[in-house]
């Protein structure tokens, strides 16, 4: 009898007693069912914004029906997304244990400036049309002509001064601009900025440069350190380059204007690097290192000399590389193509959950284009690797990550070895003399743009956060000298509005994601030329701006395998995969133009120029200023 009892309470036990295997909670599997419901509208909402888009591409601006259609499916999208907000809002609430539904959970776009009222959003979107306009359509009075005034800025004022060599009007043009803008801009700045802290604000952000951080996935502090060691590494570098420019615009404007140990003005430096790469007669705006013609390599004339005259031969240029670094090659028939004489660039347009992606070419071949190509099908792979995902997980990284390895690719593209296979370059484009000249061309679109790029978000920053006034027009130009070496070609005042109108007018536009593009893109480059062996630091026979990728297919497997990740895993998480560690690092860009680096150290030595711009004057701004 007591085995009995025992047996039959043993089976009691067993009954009452959980079960060992963990069930799913129900809040999981009503958020399982959400995201899939998700996943799904989001992907048709997505599709109808992409094939509008696409299709306002290729008919033209001037196409009302494609740009009706275009405004209509972003409506759609905004709609969406503002209905399921409560369900989101519920769910972010509750303690959810499975990581893949957090994260998915975590990507829901969020409303953003939907959240303000329909008062403030109407609102807002005036201030932003009213910036455009003033933007787009001021007129300008004529400098020969103070009564003629129905210049506009583009391509009758850039015109003029693009050819001008009289300084008083390039200044006059300076000066009747912000004349002309000022004072509207600031008005529509301070309460553009109001509403931006109160999205913030309501978005859940008690401090609105962490709501301008949010893509980024970290704090504004932790961002702001980063990129400020950035400009410290810079520095140097930035400073010889500085030094070099700064004696080409004493040689073209003289002594008067272009003073010793001081930043150069600003008026006439916008005019001077942006005509850096054009010919005025036989001389140029501003003299390549070394200027005999046997140094300036033309790819351009390489590439019609190399019968690479259409798009599609350019194409196959591009497959010819990435299946060399051992990516799968592309079939030609998932790939629709359609030749666009409107537009200059590849673009390329992928589609949710339908495995499909166009391309619309630009039918000119030059040395512009044919680079675009790869970051244009560098997009094409990114979007097959991550296409048997979930809508929320196919995207980007983080921004702009696409265009990071779209402009490695361009990296490993412009190898001396690659296009001497390709015919376009002869063996002599290996010269020191040519490297110099190309590392210096280069040079002018990142190192130049990287601190400013820095100020311009720096100053937003500052000002979203109330650490510095709207008003304080002088904090504004503090910046500038002490981080570009550029100044106001007059003293200007905090009554003064010098703000660039470009800040305001794509104010989401970050700088700072520009930044970190530009330097992943460069440590990319020396992480894969020191695993293959093709760059050894302090070795001058492989320096890492001759490295050549092609060939090495363990560069397509370790790309393959992030690309594959699309958005699926955090920033730390994929750079941890990709390198061993999660850091952000200057040493890949510093490495790559230290030959150049090296030559201004010499030829500003040499020729006695004057480094830095004056004393304390040059000393970096504290970030907690």
């Amino acid at each position: 009898m007591k085995i009995l009892i025992a047996a039959l309470l043993n089976i009691f036990i067993f009954f009452i007693t959980p079960s060992s295997s963990t069930s799913i909670p129900r809040v999981e599997l009503d958020l399982q069912k959400f995201i899939h419901e998700v996943n799904d509208r989001l992907a048709i909402v997505y599709n109808r914004n992409v094939l509008a888009n696409w299709q306002n591409e290729i008919k033209g601006p001037n196409d009302l029906i494609a740009l009706l259609q275009s405004d209509v499916s972003k409506q759609d999208i905004m709609r969406y997304i503002r209905s399921i907000s409560p369900k989101v809002k519920h769910f972010k609430n509750q303690n959810i244990t499975d990581e893949n539904l957090k994260r998915q959970l975590s990507l829901i776009p969020q409303i953003d400036y939907e959240i303000l009222s329909r008062e403030d959003l109407e609102f807002l979107y005036a201030i932003t049309s009213n910036l455009t306009a003033i933007d787009h359509n001021v007129k300008l009075c004529s400098f020969q002509d103070h009564n003629q005034c129905n210049l506009s800025l583009v391509p009758d004022v850039q015109s003029v001064l693009e050819n001008s060599k009289n300084v008083q009007e390039i200044e006059y043009y300076w000066h009747e601009r912000r004349r002309k803008t000022a004072l509207t801009t600031k008005e529509d700045l301070q309460t553009f900025v109001d509403l931006y802290r109160k999205t913030a604000k309501l978005n859940g952000f008690s401090k609105p440069s962490d709501f301008w951080y949010r893509h980024l996935k970290e704090e504004s502090a932790t961002i702001s350190d980063l990129l400020q060691n950035f400009m410290l590494e810079l520095r140097p570098l930035y400073e010889q380059f500085h030094a070099y420019i700064r004696n080409q615009m004493r040689t073209r404007y003289g002594t008067n204007l272009i003073l010793a140990n001081k930043p150069y003005p600003q008026h006439l430096a916008e005019i001077f690097i942006s005509n850096a790469y054009k010919l005025h007669g036989s001389r140029r705006y501003m003299n390549l290192p070394y200027q005999h013609l046997d140094y300036f390599i033309n790819i351009t004339e390489g590439l019609l000399k190399a019968n690479i005259t259409t798009a599609f031969e350019n194409f196959h240029c591009v497959k010819t590389l990435f299946t060399s670094m051992g990516l799968p090659e592309l079939e030609d028939s998932k790939i629709k193509a359609d030749l666009n004489d409107a537009s200059c660039w590849h673009k390329v347009w992928r589609f949710y959950n339908l495995r499909r992606v166009n391309v619309t070419y630009c039918p000119y071949v030059n040395e512009r284009t044919f680079f675009n190509m790869f970051e244009a099908l560098t997009d094409v792979y990114y979007y097959k690797a991550y296409e048997n995902l979930t809508t929320l997980y196919q995207e980007e990284a983080w921004p702009y990550f696409d265009e990071t390895l779209g402009k490695f690719f361009s990296l490993v593209a412009a190898s001396s070895k690659f296009l001497e296979n390709l015919k376009i370059v002869q063996s002599s484009y290996n010269n020191k003399e040519i490297r110099i000249n190309r590392l210096f061309t280069e040079g002018l679109h990142s190192i130049l743009y990287l601190p400013l790029f820095y100020v311009y978000d720096r100053y937003r920053i500052d000002i979203i956060d109330r650490n510095r006034d709207i008003d304080d027009n002088c904090f504004y130009w503090q910046l500038i000298e002490n981080y570009t070496g550029v100044a106001a070609p007059v003293q200007r005042t905090k009554e003064d509005f010098d703000v660039p109108a470009t800040l305001l007018l794509d104010f989401d536009n970050q700088y700072s994601s520009q930044i970190i593009s530009i330097v992943l893109q460069y440590q990319l480059f020396e992480y894969f030329c020191s695993l293959t062996k093709e760059y050894v630091k302090d070795d001058d026979e492989k320096p890492l701006h001759l490295c050549d990728l092609s060939q090495k297919t363990i560069v397509g497997e370790k790309l393959r395998q992030v690309m594959s990740l699309g958005s699926s895993r955090s920033p730390k998480e994929v750079r941890k995969i990709l390198f061993g560690n999660n850091e952000l690092s200057m040493n890949g860009l510093l490495a790559y133009y230290k030959p150049l680096s090296d030559w201004f150290l010499e030829q500003n030595r040499r020729n006695y120029y004057e480094i830095g711009w004056g004393g304390n004057e040059s000393k970096l701004l504290d970030l907690n200023m």
